[in-house]
């Protein structure tokens, strides 16, 4: 079969899965335009708040409420998905991801002010949206370190499937570190070094005697998970002293913070937050413009071809796999800093969708965290959504975020190209 022939079928079969896509988001606007929209009586009105969480301290510039007419916003908000769903199936942009994505953030909102308007089924009478902006900012921390932890690993060739338990041995020894020193940045210290190890050993497993990287990821995670519950029963428990629950404190950026909106979310952080904007901007630079990354990126195309020219292949997968383990490593401390006491299986599964931001944001740093956002402003809205009396189960909003997961991963909504040589053994020649 000729090249042009393999070229011609793949993109058929791109095009329909976009297509797809694409119908989806536009019926998700329909949806939204006619149920939260059209049949809302037009006296109904919701309202926006934007006050901040801690308000007394750090009180940003005060902006009032703004109360709009709910059946004209959801209108608006269905009118923007419709939008959205046309381009993608008319243009097939490169992005229909992150636009599917956007789209589901906008059937979240557009739920909020449905659910919150007058005479509506929520005992909340308003969205405060700068609380929601803020909550979301924490889970999508989290999910920006387990994503770009995944960058750096998959861009050698190596999948991490451990991000899940690196998170849980980083959040169970941060908590310990830090209820016995009072000191963040040991805890944090330790959850890199803790993280690292594990890294260690995925990749001595992997790379050594070239185990099944999913198997060996998937051993890791159960592995953490049951000790972390043992430790928790025989440590934690009776000696409450070593699980205090400290949050890590705010720092506030002078006038920044005062900004109405954006300053609580973005200015007025914990030092975990600015470390994560830090270690994006550091893994992006070194992945494409430093000859460090261009020999990590070719170890993971084309470990062959690196070998050729005197690339050491499996000792750079060692470092960028124990350093992937080290940024999972900190964000399970800063997960816990923001939770407080550490308690088994609050990860939620946090690693897997982190996992899924990578996917969605097609193996790069920029794209990882745009996703993460889009999958932290969702897991926040829907885990928050029972506080305003949705007329749908608890259990299937929780269920919100881990569709998108399974939708992602499995490819259901547009294919993304791994690196060539992702999860593939190497073997030296």
């Amino acid at each position: 079969m000729s090249v042009s022939t393999l070229v011609s079928t793949a993109r058929p079969a791109r095009d329909r899965r976009t297509t797809t896509i694409g119908l989806i988001m536009v019926a998700i606007g329909l949806f939204i335009t006619i149920a939260f929209g059209l049949m809302v009586p037009g006296w109904a009105h919701s309202q926006l708040t934007f006050d901040p969480i801690n308000s007394a301290v750090h009180a940003p510039w005060h902006l009032g409420a703004l109360t709009v007419v709910t059946r004209w916003s959801d209108v608006v908000l269905g009118l923007l998905a419709i939008a959205l769903g046309v381009e993608v199936v008319l243009r097939h942009p490169r992005r229909a991801l992150s636009r599917f994505g956007v789209t589901s953030v906008l059937f979240l909102l557009a739920l909020l002010l449905w659910s919150s308007r007058t005479s509506g089924p929520a005992s909340v009478n308003f969205v405060d949206l700068t609380a929601v902006l803020v909550g979301s900012s924490s889970l999508a921390m989290v999910l920006i370190y387990g994503s770009l932890s995944g960058v750096m690993c998959e861009r050698a060739g190596v999948v991490n499937i451990a991000i899940e338990g690196q998170f849980i041995v980083g959040a169970f020894l941060g908590s310990m570190i830090e209820s016995t020193t009072g000191n963040f940045w040991f805890a944090t210290l330790a959850g890199a070094l803790a993280g690292a190890l594990l890294g260690w050993v995925l990749a001595f497993l992997a790379l050594r005697y070239m185990s099944d990287q999913i198997i060996v990821g998937v051993v890791i995670v159960t592995l953490m998970s049951s000790l972390s519950s043992y430790l928790n029963l025989q440590v934690l428990t009776p000696y409450p002293q070593y699980n205090l629950g400290n949050l890590a404190p705010n720092v506030a950026i002078p006038l920044l913070y005062k900004i109405p909106v954006l300053g609580p979310v973005l200015f007025n952080q914990t030092g975990f937050f600015y470390l994560a904007v830090a270690l994006i901007a550091l893994v992006s630079f070194g992945l494409f413009r430093t000859r460090w990354g261009l020999r990590v990126r070719a170890v993971g195309e084309h470990p062959k071809a690196a070998e050729s020219v005197g690339i050491n292949v499996v000792a750079t997968r060692y470092r960028n796999v124990v350093l992937g383990g080290a940024i999972a490593g900190i964000g399970g401390v800063a997960f816990m800093a923001t939770q407080g006491q550490f308690q088994p299986g609050y990860t939620s599964g946090f690693g897997y969708i982190a996992l899924a931001a990578l996917i969605f944001g097609r193996w790069t740093p920029s794209g990882a965290v745009v996703a993460s956002v889009l999958f932290g402003i969702s897991s926040y809205l829907a885990n928050n959504l029972q506080s305003y009396s949705i007329p749908v189960s608890t259990e299937v909003l929780n269920m919100f975020p881990y569709l998108i997961t399974i939708a992602v991963v499995a490819g259901l909504i547009g294919r993304v190209r791994p690196p060539a040589a992702d999860g593939i053994p190497y073997q030296r020649s």
